[in-house]
């Protein structure tokens, strides 16, 4: 079997990917995806083909997520770190958890298979999501969702970027001087929140707003989620402070999210919140 480069799966993924073993891919394309990707991610590649099964030929479309720890920089000694927001094995795991969102409203695209360093992950169709919806629907999933002990899942990611931060004298706004300056006051107001399963970048680029969440080839095997928020790049998956993914949000689409997030929040009212108490970040 020719590698996946060139448009071919491996047996196992194309079984997922089709709902049955036995299928054989006859035509496959590779199309490098281009663009911003996290810091534990080698290549993302869409591969696109045909598959034959059971006397019939299915297209098929999956992304292919290579992996890879990040090897320069100030975070490079950290990529083998289990807690540190840069360990370049933690989205593998966090598929294979069972933790993350399926829907209704929030969800993860489905993974079909890891193989060795390598996720197939379902390509998602859609837009841009608004923002005011993806917020409360990530209010709904944290006060929903208890925060795991799991041995990688990552900790206070901007405590541990400031950690490892040193302050470069530049021509910028004095303020930002000032807040440097009292960076360890401001984590330390952090640490008093409460603790939320935090996705890590919840960034526009990294939020779509589905039609729906199909199977990997154009004839769904499981019936679709209307008016689904899907959620890429799992990798920073970690307990941080509430509102760390809301100020994520915020600052890629300039716009003030909190009422909608708290909205979403508040849907679990009479039902027992999940968020954690505050405790010392690693």
């Amino acid at each position: 079997m020719r590698d996946a480069r060139s448009g071919v799966l491996p047996e196992e993924v194309l079984a997922a990917i089709l709902g049955r073993p036995g299928g054989m891919v006859v035509e496959g394309r590779a199309e490098p995806i281009r663009g911003s990707s996290g810091a534990a991610t080698c290549a993302l590649t869409r591969l696109t083909g045909l598959a034959r099964c059971a006397g019939e030929e299915v297209p098929f479309r999956v992304v292919r997520k290579e992996l890879r720890p990040v090897r320069t920089g100030r975070h490079a000694p950290f990529a083998g770190d289990p807690r540190h927001w840069a360990y370049w094995r933690r989205e593998p795991l966090a598929y294979a958890s069972g933790l993350l969102p399926a829907g209704p409203g929030l969800a993860a695209p489905r993974c079909y298979g890891v193989v060795g360093d390598v996720l197939y992950l379902e390509d998602v169709p859609g837009g841009p999501e608004n923002p005011q919806v993806a917020a409360a629907r990530l209010g709904e999933w944290q006060a929903a969702t208890p925060v795991p002990e799991v041995p990688w899942l990552g900790g206070h990611q901007l405590a541990q970027r400031v950690r490892a931060t040193t302050w470069t004298p530049v021509a910028a706004d004095p303020r930002i001087e000032r807040l440097w300056r009292r960076r360890d006051e401001l984590l330390a107001l952090l640490a008093r929140l409460p603790v939320v399963l935090s996705h890590g970048d919840f960034s526009a680029g990294n939020i779509i707003a589905a039609p729906g969440l199909t199977s990997g080839t154009d004839a769904p095997t499981a019936p679709t989620v209307p008016g689904t928020t899907v959620l890429l790049d799992w990798a920073t998956l970690s307990a941080g402070p509430v509102g760390a993914d809301l100020a994520a949000l915020a600052l890629s689409t300039f716009t003030d999210p909190l009422d909608a997030y708290l909205a979403g929040a508040e849907r679990l009212r009479g039902r027992t919140s999940s968020w954690g108490t505050a405790r010392p970040w690693r």
